[in-house]
């Protein structure tokens, strides 16, 4: 089970709202990634996805969804609007998928993430998409020495469309 205090953990971050794609799956307790599609509809970011608009900041409830793990949104892409953190000095506490040291900080690593409502893990060990940079081990900020404290690369930040 995800840890109660992940998410966004700097004050006061920029927020902006945008509509939603249709049947994405936004996990209560944990970081949801997003980009923006063609459309111009927040998108839950996926494991190869190389870009991010930011993180999610998820709806109280379960939108169109039957779970309490996760809000999900209708299947209708629109119809529901999500609010996102999105300046890249904002830092986010999250699940590593290994044990975070004093010596990963400021490594580029990965994103681990399905669209099906399952927590969201940050790959510390793997650097392909590069999509996170890792300020800090977790226990800095309540968390756990498996994990992590980072910010969106802001080499892969995605343009707003």
């Amino acid at each position: 089970m995800a840890h109660p205090i992940y998410g966004c953990i700097t004050s006061s971050p920029t927020i902006k709202e945008y509509p939603v794609a249709a049947s994405q799956y936004f996990r209560h307790a944990g970081v949801n990634a997003v980009y923006l599609d063609g459309s111009g509809h927040v998108t839950l970011a996926i494991t190869a996805t190389a870009t991010l608009i930011g993180i999610a900041i998820v709806p109280v409830g379960k939108g169109a969804g039957t779970s309490n793990d996760y809000w999900l949104s209708s299947a209708t892409a629109g119809s529901d609007k999500i609010q996102v953190a999105t300046n890249s000095s904002a830092k986010f506490l999250a699940p590593a998928d290994d044990t975070v040291t004093a010596a990963m900080r400021g490594n580029a690593c990965d994103l681990i993430a399905v669209n099906d409502g399952t927590a969201t893990t940050v790959d510390v060990g793997t650097s392909s998409t590069d999509v996170f940079i890792i300020d800090d081990i977790g226990t800095v900020a309540g968390g756990a020495v498996t994990d992590v404290v980072f910010h969106i690369n802001p080499l892969k930040y995605q343009a707003d469309t």
